[in-house]
């Protein structure tokens, strides 16, 4: 799942969790019983899942053993954390598709195959870029930078045109701004700072704009230089965006920002802002496939299954696992989420005691990738094994089953945005969207979340959160209720992170609001946060899998539902706009 905060933070985990493998009848016509390799798992608690396991065939059914088998591929160190763009990445998403391809679905990327390639560039600075300000050179990185394509700019005055706020940008008119670079000062708002960063649009008749930030926001300056890959959007602005920090407006202006009056011109500029955009070594890539329906009429008609493929890659340095595993556990049960956490003295003893006792049976392992298990490895496998388990059914759902596992969603949702722009079926002909991101965990000692009243969430036996299921459809939310009870999944759902105005805004951050942005019914199932979230203890020996095995279940039995039904889904919700912002 998306993150409101580093994504390159290294420090979580849950302590290694251990999974009773014995469990109860599904509605899947599985034994009453199950068990993994005898050993591996004795009971809850006692002994460990393994670092590494070899594969085993899969089967039609879903099971324990299928679901671990595809997750220790898919994880694996192998795919180095399956960033977006990387060779990793790449391994990850033809490993689905081959799976596909012998399961028999159809394929359903571009011309004939199974993937759908994102328009993403990389782009490089030059580091040889310069800024001059009356007669004095700045440095880049230090003094400014720059965020879009290339700009050259010779002798041209600088109108500041004064702050921009939440209510927008100042107006300038097209005198004001002809042959001028227009400046605008922004205050400490991080939301603004990224905003400016987006697409916002240089002033017409304007050489470029500029931003002015204050002393504390100099970090926006590594972010727009840090460079990367990108989507290409066609209607993201052509204006270079330029940004200063207060030494360099001083530079421009002879004055802080917050002492310009609108209107101000400062010296002449020079600026050569180079910036090299090349196609990514590896694609990024949609993974999509589709069952056909077995009714002539419906068949038309899709119920679309998703998860994301991509996590976050690698850290910069490697570091000591268990000591990741503790801390979080102890300071940051949330992972990511708790990333300004940094714990108390008295915190630091119980860890470093607790180290001390697990090196008097465990060595050090040194650890550097972000395996994403949980996130969303749990999600795209859970995905898979419900596509084989539908596969191999006598008779096909009456609706076609659209399979999609999206890229990029790290990264700002990239390909499910990608997706439902550019759908490879008619985007009205998709009745419902089942999103499965971070399926793989939810015990009694995850700390899922918090409750818009600030109240801290935790998991059970049954524990599943739904976000989404009844903001668009109110049938398909009491569907997928009635589905849970008729056919004993049992699931105590929560619905706390769903609540209108919750400060985590997780309806917005996983792959089902581009579909919901174009009014397509949609549940998101999860199990939530915990420790290991964004981490690089996120590994498949910690995930619980008869948890995700039933989780698998219920989506399997609900898209069966929806898929069968007389009609689709009734949109009964506020409507929604497709070019708005997202505000849950």
């Amino acid at each position: 799942m998306i993150s409101l905060v580093s994504r390159r933070f290294v420090a979580l985990a849950l302590a290694p969790l251990c999974f009773a493998v014995a469990l109860p009848a599904s509605a899947q016509d599985a034994p009453k019983k199950q068990s993994v390799d005898a050993g591996m798992n004795a009971g809850v608690n006692s002994t460990p899942l393994p670092l590494k396991l070899a594969p085993r065939p899969t089967t039609g059914a879903i099971t324990l053993q299928d679901l671990m088998t595809r997750l220790y591929i898919f994880a694996d160190d192998s795919l180095a954390g399956r960033d977006v763009g990387t060779e990793g990445h790449y391994k990850a998403t033809t490993y689905i598709a081959g799976e596909l391809k012998r399961l028999g679905l159809k394929p359903m990327g571009d011309s004939g195959t199974f993937f759908q390639t994102l328009p993403l560039k990389s782009r490089q600075v030059d580091r040889l870029s310069s800024f001059v300000a009356g007669g004095t050179n700045l440095a880049l990185g230090q003094a400014w930078g720059f965020s879009g394509p290339s700009l050259t700019v010779d002798d041209a005055e600088v109108f500041f045109a004064g702050p921009l706020t939440e209510e927008g940008m100042p107006p300038v008119t097209p005198a004001q701004a002809k042959g001028r670079v227009v400046a605008y000062s922004i205050t400490n708002n991080p939301a603004l700072q990224r905003a400016v960063v987006g697409r916002i649009d240089a002033p017409a008749g304007s050489l470029g704009v500029l931003f002015l930030l204050p002393a504390q926001a100099r970090g926006v300056l590594n972010y727009v230089l840090q460079g990367g890959l990108a989507p290409v959007d066609p209607n993201a602005p052509a204006d270079s965006r330029l940004f200063v920090t207060d030494s360099a407006t001083m530079r421009i202006f002879g004055n802080g920002m917050n002492l310009l009056v609108p209107g101000a011109l400062g010296a002449k500029v020079n600026i050569k802002a180079v910036v090299d955009m090349q196609a990514p070594a590896f694609p990024a890539r949609n993974v999509v496939a589709m069952i056909p329906g077995s009714d002539p009429k419906l068949a038309t008609q899709y119920v679309a299954i998703g998860a994301h493929s991509d996590h976050v890659g690698t850290a910069r340095r490697a570091i000591d696992h268990d000591s990741v595993l503790v801390f979080n556990r102890i300071v940051r049960p949330a992972g990511a989420e708790d990333s300004d956490k940094f714990g108390s003295a008295e915190q630091f003893a119980t860890i470093n005691a607790e180290l001390a006792e697990l090196r008097k049976t465990k060595p050090s392992r040194s650890d550097s990738i972000f395996n994403g298990a949980d996130d969303d490895g749990s999600g795209s496998m859970a995905v898979l094994e419900i596509a084989e388990y539908l596969a191999t059914q006598k008779t096909k759902p009456k609706r076609s089953t659209l399979f999609v596992w999206h890229a990029g969603e790290e990264k700002g949702l990239w390909g499910s945005a990608h997706f439902t722009e550019h759908p490879t079926v008619p985007r009205e002909s998709i009745v419902a969207q089942l999103n499965m991101d971070m399926v793989g965990r939810g015990s009694a000692t995850d700390q899922t979340g918090m409750s818009a009243e600030g109240k801290e969430l935790r998991g059970g036996p049954d524990y599943l959160q739904l976000v989404g299921s009844r903001r668009l459809s109110t049938e398909l939310g009491d569907l997928v209720e009635q589905v849970n009870r008729t056919k004993q999944h049992n699931f105590t759902f929560d619905y706390a992170m769903d609540a209108n105005g919750h400060p985590m805004n997780i309806y917005c951050r996983s792959d089902h609001y581009e579909y919901a942005k174009w009014n397509i019914p949609v549940t998101f199932f999860t199990t939530g946060g915990h420790s290991a979230y964004h981490q690089l203890t996120d590994e498949p020996q910690y995930i619980d899998y008869p948890h995700m095995q039933r989780v698998s279940r219920l989506v399997a039995d609900i898209a069966m539902a929806v898929g069968n039904a007389a009609g689709r889904p009734t949109v009964d919700g506020a409507k929604m706009d497709p070019r708005g912002s997202c505000k849950q």
